[in-house]
């Protein structure tokens, strides 16, 4: 069953994993995102080292027992302005444009959406603790 502290601890690990890859390997990311129009280096880098601070807060959120809301409504906004982020990139063509890449940026904005979508109605759950 999923609860309030998986869904988190799942996202916190997600936004490590690729927080990793972007700030350590962000030629290589720009290169498989972009092909000849990849984003610069130095943004996703950045992005990369953006990413590790949320998944190490997520982290530490999920050890709360009932973590106010308007934390959860933080976490939640932070997922869903990467979808509509990714969304747009993808849509004009900026920095997002191989094949490879597309798939993977919309793997990953529907995953972060979900992530979103759950870790509200879990903290929904809870109640109005």
């Amino acid at each position: 069953m999923l609860n309030l502290r998986s869904v988190m601890t799942a996202n916190a690990i997600s936004c490590l994993v690729f927080g990793g890859g972007f700030a350590f390997q962000p030629d290589a990311v720009a290169n498989f995102l972009g092909g000849a129009s990849a984003a610069p280096q130095l943004f996703i880098m950045i992005l990369g080292i953006l990413l590790i601070v949320n998944g190490l807060h997520l982290l530490w959120a999920s050890r709360v027992l009932l973590p106010p809301k308007a934390l959860i409504l933080y976490f939640s906004i932070g997922d869903f302005m990467w979808v509509i982020a990714s969304i747009g990139l993808m849509v004009t063509g900026e920095w997002i444009t191989t094949t490879g890449g597309v798939w993977v940026t919309s793997a990953v904005a529907i995953m972060v959406g979900i992530f979103g979508i759950l870790q509200i109605t879990s903290r929904k759950a809870m109640g109005n603790c």
